[in-house]
């Protein structure tokens, strides 16, 4: 097959991603502390998927500068990137993933590339909405099964944050362990296929995984344990409680607690999409169902117009949908008592255990932490 059959041409944009790789080199190692060990199994030729861990940007940069090839990224494309990741990407190119769905578009393109013999990054987690070791996507196992590419797997740590605390001067260490390749995805006679690709992303990622420190932020999670509950409300304006007809009760309180205590879910409506929520993000002080069932508004319209994979995706189909109908029965809450001129207070309760063992009762929202 001719190159100008494929989806996509390998390799592409070489002279921005070669002048890209070059400054990285000479920038990073003064930015930052690298210790990169396992040099020598890069393989000389693809084609191949280089898989790793994903908590933050720097593990995609880590991967398109100190590997020895230019590699075709596959990244999320479902939310808007913010400002500087969306430079870095515009001028780097990727292959533009819609998350939640099958994307064959970007499926096809992907394996194009591995047909040319090229290098295709991708993350099997997925996204970094939670810490600790996600379920992996089985598409590294699809593309390497159709394809024939085999898996190299490489463990980043020390990413999380340390962007930021370059920026700072603190020239904070990161390490990459390159792992040994693994043998394409190659099914036996009369396995099951969902099966068989969900197996093979799992040991793909678990080769990740067992390249990092035992107290990685994508090994272990930091939060043990974890639990919730909401305590709902209403005021009137004398102060007076006042008692909620049945119908207005939140049915979904854990999974609408969780989702109030996830502000990396709550920052993609502020600022991937710049959408007025901080009433959501503010509850331990917002007690003005207005300003409430504006914000629930919002979230609402985008999960049940734009992308209503969202949630699903990140929490699973029963979670994510359990979570939007919270959100609807606290939006029509927000209204009634709107209506009636009283006051709506929610306080949604995170508990769990540290690492250390040590309980936690949270009630004031987090602000989201910087994950560059």
């Amino acid at each position: 097959m001719e190159k100008r059959n494929y989806t996509i041409d390998y390799p592409r944009n070489k002279f921005m991603r070669t002048f890209m790789r070059f400054l990285g080199r000479t920038v990073l190692p003064i930015a930052f502390k690298l210790d990169i060990q396992g040099e020598e199994n890069f393989p000389q030729h693809g084609p191949l998927l280089v898989v790793g861990n994903h908590v933050a940007m720097m593990e995609a940069v880590l991967m398109t500068v100190f590997t020895p090839w230019l590699v075709e990224m596959v990244g999320s494309a479902d939310i808007p990137q913010e400002g500087l990741t969306e430079s870095v990407l515009r001028f780097y190119g990727y292959i533009p993933l819609r998350r939640g769905r099958t994307d064959r578009k970007a499926m096809t393109m992907a394996l194009d590339v591995l047909r040319q013999g090229g290098i295709v990054g991708i993350f099997p987690e997925g996204g970094i909405w939670e810490t600790g070791a996600k379920k992996p996507q089985t598409g590294v196992a699809w593309l390497s099964q159709q394809s024939g590419a085999p898996v190299l797997p490489i463990g980043f740590s020390g990413t999380l944050g340390a962007l930021g605390a370059a920026l700072k001067l603190k020239r904070p260490r990161l390490k990459m362990r390159v792992g040994k390749v693994m043998p394409a995805a190659n099914p036996p006679e009369r396995a099951a296929r969902k099966e068989y690709l969900e197996s093979y992303a799992a040991q793909v990622m678990q080769a990740v995984i067992d390249l990092l420190p035992a107290d990685d932020a994508s090994r272990s999670p930091e939060v043990l344990d974890e639990k919730f509950e909401l305590r709902v409300s209403v005021f009137s304006q004398d102060g007076s409680l006042v008692t909620l007809p049945k119908e207005l009760l939140i049915n979904h309180p854990v999974e609408l607690a969780k989702f109030l205590h996830r502000p990396i879910i709550l920052k993609i409506f502020k600022k991937n999409l710049h959408m007025p929520v901080d009433a959501l993000n503010g509850l331990d002080v917002e007690q003005n169902p207005e300003k409430i069932g504006q914000a629930i508004r919002y979230v609402l319209d985008y999960l049940g117009g734009e992308n209503p994979y969202l949630l699903t995706y990140r929490f699973g189909p029963k979670e994510g949908e359990a979570m939007k109908l919270g959100l609807e029965e606290l939006y029509r809450l927000a209204i009634w008592c709107q209506e009636r001129d009283c006051q709506l207070k929610v306080v949604p309760i995170r508990r769990y255990l540290t690492r250390e063992k040590k309980e936690i009762i949270q009630i004031k929202q987090s602000e989201f932490r910087e994950w560059m």
